[in-house]
C-alpha cells in the first residue's frame, strides 16, 4: 500500500464503521425496503464509492495500474481478505467487472449517490451530519483517485469538480 494511500484508507475504515447504521436505519425507515430493494448498508455506501472512483478514472480509457491499486485497496480495507478483485486496466473491462458486483448500480457522477440520500434522510430525521461525513468521504477518495498516479489530468479534475458541486448542492 502507497503511503500516501495508507491515511486515507485507515480514515475509510473509520468513516464506514460510523456511516453504516444510519444507512441500514435510513433504509429500514424507508418504504424502499417493502420493495425487497434493500441491500446491505456497506454494499450500498461501497458500491457507491467504487462507482466514483471507476468513472473518474475514464478520461483516457485507461486505467492505471496505480489506479486500480488504490480501488482495489480500498475495497480490501472494507470487506478484507477474499473479495473479488477488479483485474481489468480497460476501462469497458473494468466497467464490466463493477456491473457484475453491483448489477443495479446507476452508472453517473451527475447524482447525489443513493448511500448519501439515504443519510441526508437520516439526517433530517434524527438531527444529525452524516450525509455531511460522506460528502468528504467521497471527495476524498475521489481526489485521491484523481492524484494517484501522478499525472496532472485536466479533464479527470473537471469531472472531479463537477461532482464535488453535486455534492455540495445536495
Amino acid at each position: 500500500m502507497q503511503e500516501e494511500n495508507r491515511s486515507i484508507l485507515g480514515s475509510l475504515n473509520q468513516n464506514i464503521e460510523e456511516l453504516i447504521p444510519p444507512i441500514d436505519a435510513a433504509q429500514a425507515e424507508s418504504v424502499e425496503e417493502e420493495s425487497g430493494t434493500r441491500q446491505p448498508g456497506i454494499d450500498l455506501l461501497m458500491s457507491d464509492l467504487t462507482m466514483m472512483v471507476v468513472l473518474l478514472t475514464n478520461v483516457d480509457s485507461e486505467i492505471s495500474a496505480h489506479e486500480l491499486k488504490l480501488i482495489n485497496d480500498m475495497r480490501h480495507v472494507v470487506y478484507g481478505d477474499g473479495i473479488p478483485k477488479f483485474t481489468s486496466d480497460d476501462y469497458m473491462g473494468l466497467f464490466r467487472e463493477l456491473l457484475q458486483l453491483y448489477p443495479t448500480k446507476r452508472l453517473t457522477l451527475d447524482h447525489v449517490p443513493a448511500s448519501i440520500q439515504l443519510l441526508k434522510t437520516y439526517d433530517q430525521n434524527h438531527g444529525t451530519d452524516y450525509a455531511g461525513k460522506a460528502k468528504i468521504l467521497f471527495i476524498q477518495f475521489g481526489e485521491a483517485i484523481v492524484g494517484v498516479d501522478k499525472q496532472e489530468d485536466f479533464v479527470e479534475n473537471i469531472h472531479l469538480t463537477n461532482f464535488k458541486d453535486v455534492l455540495n448542492a445536495a
